[in-house]
Parts: C-alpha cells; structure tokens; sequence
C-alpha cells in the first residue's frame, strides 16, 4: 500500500492545476487568434484565385466558341461561293 502511495505523491507533483490550466489558456489566446487571422487571410487569397480563374476560363471559352463559329462560317461561304 505504501509503494502506491508513494507513486501517487509522485504523480501528482506533476500534475497541472486549474489555475496552472487557466494560465496557459490565457497565454495562448493571442496565438491562436493570430492563426485565425493567417488562415482567414488564406481563405480569402484562395477565394480571389478562384474568382480570377473562373473569369479567365469563360474568356477562353467564349474566344474558342466565337473562333470556332468563325471558322465554319468561312468554310461554308467559301464552298458556297466558289463554284
């Protein structure tokens, strides 16, 4: 009995208080309040590439279907009119 005594003496000079707990939340809240901040930046940097990617997408797609169009238009005049 006295050997696991003397092991829970031991543990529990170890063992973190309430208060030592409190202290260490109110050390870290500045931290994790600048990791907030860093990833709501991230956020909105990749919510800005998407948008430009989005636009630049339907730039070429639009320049593809207008090319392509333009193209048989062409095609169709100068088969029709060459005979």
């Amino acid at each position: 009995m006295r050997s696991r005594v003397t092991k829970l003496e031991a543990v529990t000079a170890t063992v973190a208080t309430r208060g030592d707990l409190s202290r260490l939340e109110v050390k870290l809240h500045p931290a994790i309040s600048a990791i907030q901040r860093d990833v709501s930046g991230i956020h909105h940097d990749i919510n800005r590439i998407h948008q430009a990617v989005n636009a630049q997408t339907w730039k070429i797609l639009s320049t593809w279907i207008c090319t392509s169009t333009l193209l048989v238009s062409v095609t169709y005049y100068i088969a029709k009119n060459a005979g």
